[in-house]
């Protein structure tokens, strides 16, 4: 069984965990950069994850404009 995706929502808030536990610095300096190594493959993933929702809501606003004209012509 294919493992299950993680949500926008639930990287965010992994990130701000990473993100708490580095600032602390109470970690080994191997743990710290091991999870700043994750911190950068999350926001790399939730980066590209908006830029295809924000493609897609620029594609549905061009097909509403792309209907709209049609249905001004008839």
């Amino acid at each position: 069984m294919a493992k299950k995706q993680p949500t926008i929502d639930e990287q965010l808030r992994r990130l701000e965990e990473i993100r708490l536990i580095l600032e602390s610095g109470d970690r080994p300096i191997e743990q710290l950069v091991q999870l700043y190594e994750v911190g950068i493959e999350l926001a790399k993933s939730i980066r590209e994850k908006l830029q295809a929702i924000r493609q897609r809501i620029v594609t549905l606003g061009e097909q509403i404009g792309a209907d709209r004209s049609t249905a001004d012509e008839g």
